[in-house]
């Protein structure tokens, strides 16, 4: 076994290289089977044919967008659903519809969504679980700014396989 940081070779199956101090497996210079130079993005070791660690994606706009657009509509959603709730303390008495307020109805729903939405786009943003990522998305297409929570979708659909 070789270090893939140094490119040393060890003896055994220790923690650390003795050589550079680093985990064996935590560098991607060196291949762990036969110590040759490798790239970052290399799989399999062109000397040996030894697999090396899985290749670095690197990490696209989509889930970024995703996340801000979920915060966006999300704090929209908060901002909407303060609003009516304002209009139930102001004209509570006034407006019933079948012996309920329904902008009580239509407030609280607002302010809930729109905090999923929030919470579910720093997920986006933090590339952590997906479901609640596209569940914070789901619920920026119900808040008021419907059309960020159908960017949202689409772009944390597509940026899936970047989540942990």
């Amino acid at each position: 076994m070789f270090c893939r940081n140094c490119g040393k070779e060890l003896a055994g199956a220790p923690e650390f290289c003795m050589n550079c101090g680093a985990k064996p497996m935590a560098g991607t210079s060196f291949c762990p089977g036969c110590g040759a130079p490798t790239t970052p993005l290399t799989e399999i070791c062109t000397k040996c044919g030894a697999r090396v660690a899985k290749a670095i994606k690197e990490k696209t706009w989509k889930p970024t967008a995703a996340g801000i657009l979920c915060i966006i509509a999300g704090a929209i959603g908060v901002i909407a659903g303060m609003v009516v709730a304002a209009l139930i303390a102001a004209f509570g008495g006034i407006v019933w519809f079948f012996g309920i307020g329904w902008l009580g109805v239509t407030g609280a729903p607002l302010i809930i969504l729109g905090i999923i939405a929030i919470v579910g786009g720093l997920y986006a943003l933090k590339r952590r679980i997906w479901g609640l990522a596209l569940a914070g998305s789901i619920c920026a297409l119900i808040s008021p700014a419907g059309i960020l929570g159908i960017l949202a979708i689409i772009f944390v659909i597509m940026g899936k396989d970047e989540f942990k």
